[in-house]
């Protein structure tokens, strides 16, 4: 070569060189947040002052002036004015099909006075004129204030519904709603009308109503079999077409990134997934999901070729949920001993159609094939995580979880243990050596200990929500809501309820005094892991989110309040409302929420 070559390739050298270093090192952000306090949940560098977003990933996270070295013509750079910045939340347990279908319908569980009544369907009947009215719950919360005991004293008392308190605002408009348990269901003129009802219609073998002192119908009525009677009510099949889901999607969507959830973990239908894709194409899905079907689903996955980390970081699949046991709310959730609250000392709660021997054999257990589903599962590298709440359920499902080790090896599988509610106290060894997530929903805590005692007795309510004992034995904790809840309950998505749960153990009404069982409260740093990194471990996807940290997505939430050195009573008010608000909620560096 000649010396000409030599160095003309020496000067090309030094210029590839240049760029790459400069490309390297001295790219422009899109995004800079500066002047925050940021908790990066990164042991490694767990404060900052900024963060630089270039594209969908965070390229440097460290000091204002650090980071403002980034800026460049076109670089979008927000003063935080000391706001708190923190990894976007995510949310290890929803049912988003359900939590959209919650917010279309219309909710009744704080409702029990004529007032409320009115106030509600009339609140509804402004924001979705024309509408047919369904949904309900009345009268959720004021049992659950009561309690068992004082709620059978006070059932001759009972609010109920009357038709004259709405049909002159509802008008054609068909109103057909339940009570919390479904026991009593009640429609007003327009849907009695459409059912072939009058006022003073007889009752059927299926129907009986409750009268006034005249024999009139006041809209009340007991349903001896529900199942496709809503329809008759509200003029015929009112279950959501494409378009209206697509609609409800997109309404539950907005309160996702309002509450600064950046990720979410989803059971829900297949149309649920399909739209979720189809707003993903089009650029309209504001959070990132990690879908869950049923474990009787895994065949099909292992044929689809759908196994652990399957899909973008957009859309995540390679989950199966099962379920053994009831629930707390309806005194469901299985225990090796009865229930202190059932007068005649029997129910210990009951097992799921996939474990129980038969529809009239509940209570009886037949752990084989379920066992056998988990191991198969398991095999075909799919992540099995598995709903058990009572002591007993879970005792028998650790030791399924032993069974899959034992045939299968060893091995990194994260098995999720799914709301882990009440331990029993032999059992929580057994954690750390299984390797197990506790897929745990801290805002249980907060509803359900105001009756927990009185169903289960003070000494197993010690291993309730036992969250720091659980982490202590060795299991990993990751934090979710269970949006929307049960026919029980109403969980709230933003996460301030699950944080507030945690650390002080107490109801949103800030009882008892201290906490309850107050030995298991945590620190607000190891709540904020657990609703960050916690579920992004869950889900094998800890290394591209869940910290504040180059490389990552730039997955980050804004809040007006400190959560590190605020008092938790100062994050929700009186009333049970949040009252920290989000003021950015940023996905791979996209902001799709700003206050």
């Amino acid at each position: 070569m000649t010396k000409q070559g030599v160095a003309l390739l020496a000067g090309l050298i030094l210029l590839l060189s240049f760029g790459v270093y400069s490309f390297a090192y001295e790219p422009k952000a899109d995004v800079i947040l500066y002047n925050g306090t940021v908790w990066t949940v990164d042991k490694n560098l767990p404060k900052a002052e900024a963060v630089a977003i270039l594209g969908e990933k965070i390229i440097g996270v460290g000091s204002n002036g650090e980071m403002l070295k980034f800026r460049g013509p076109t670089t979008r750079v927000i003063d935080l004015k000391s706001a708190f910045v923190l990894p976007g939340f995510n949310d290890n347990h929803v049912h988003f099909a359900s939590a959209s279908n919650f917010f279309w319908n219309i909710n009744l569980m704080d409702v029990h006075t004529d007032e409320a009544f009115v106030s509600r369907v009339r609140e509804y009947t402004e924001l979705r004129p024309g509408e047919p009215i369904r949904g309900g719950g009345w009268g959720a919360y004021e049992q659950w204030e009561l309690g068992a005991e004082k709620s059978a004293e006070n059932d001759a008392d009972e609010w109920l519904p009357h038709r004259k308190l709405i049909d002159a605002f509802t008008g054609d408009i068909p109103l057909f709603v339940s009570r919390y348990d479904r026991a009593v269901y009640f429609a007003n003129t327009a849907a009695l009308r459409n059912a072939g009802f009058a006022e003073d219609s007889a009752d059927t073998e299926n129907i009986r109503f409750v009268r006034d002192r005249d024999g009139r119908l006041t809209g009340a009525m007991e349903i001896r079999n529900a199942r496709g009677v809503e329809h008759q009510f509200l003029g015929g099949d009112q279950t959501p077409d494409t378009a209206k889901r697509r609609l409800m999607t997109e309404n539950a969507l907005r309160l996702v990134r309002e509450a600064g959830v950046t990720s979410f973990q989803d059971i829900s239908d297949h149309e649920q997934l399909r739209i979720f894709y189809d707003l993903l194409d089009e650029g309209r899905l504001t959070a990132r999901v990690n879908f869950r079907y049923g474990i009787e689903h895994w065949k099909k996955m292992e044929a689809l070729g759908i196994k652990r980390g399957f899909g973008s970081s957009m859309i995540r699949l390679g989950a199966v949920k099962g379920h053994i046991d009831g629930i707390m709310g309806t005194s469901g959730a299985r225990f090796y001993e009865p229930y202190d609250s059932d007068p005649e000392g029997n129910n210990r709660g009951h097992w799921r159609p996939l474990t129980w021997v038969s529809p009239d054999r509940r209570t009886e257990l037949n752990r084989g094939p379920f066992t056998q589903m988990m191991i198969d599962a398991d095999a075909a590298d799919i992540q099995v995580t598995v709903h058990a709440i009572g002591d007993e359920a879970i005792g028998v499902m650790l030791d399924m979880i032993e069974a899959m080790t034992k045939a299968n090896g060893k091995r990194d599988r994260r098995m999720r243990l799914v709301h882990a509610q009440v331990f029993a106290p032999r059992d929580f060894a057994r954690l750390q050596d299984l390797g197990v997530v506790a897929e745990v929903q801290p805002f249980h805590l907060s509803d359900d200990m105001r009756w927990m005692e009185e169903r289960i007795g003070r000494e197993r309510s010690k291993g309730a929500y036992a969250f720091k004992t659980i982490r202590d034995k060795g299991a990993v904790l990751s934090f979710g809501s269970d949006w929307p809840g049960t026919s029980a309950s109403y969980y709230p998505i933003n996460p301030i309820y699950a944080l507030y749960a945690a650390v002080t153990r107490q109801t949103v009404r800030r009882t008892p005094a201290g906490g309850w069982f107050p030995d298991e409260r945590i620190s607000i740093e190891e709540a904020i892991k657990a609703h960050t990194w916690g579920s992004s471990y869950a889900s094998f996807e800890d290394g591209i989110k869940g910290t504040i940290t180059v490389g990552k997505l730039a997955d980050i939430t804004v809040l007006d309040k400190n959560l590190l050195d605020s008092d938790p009573e100062s994050w929700i008010d009186d009333r049970g409302e949040v009252k920290v608000r989000t003021l950015f909620t940023i996905v791979g560096g996209r902001i799709v929420y700003e206050q």
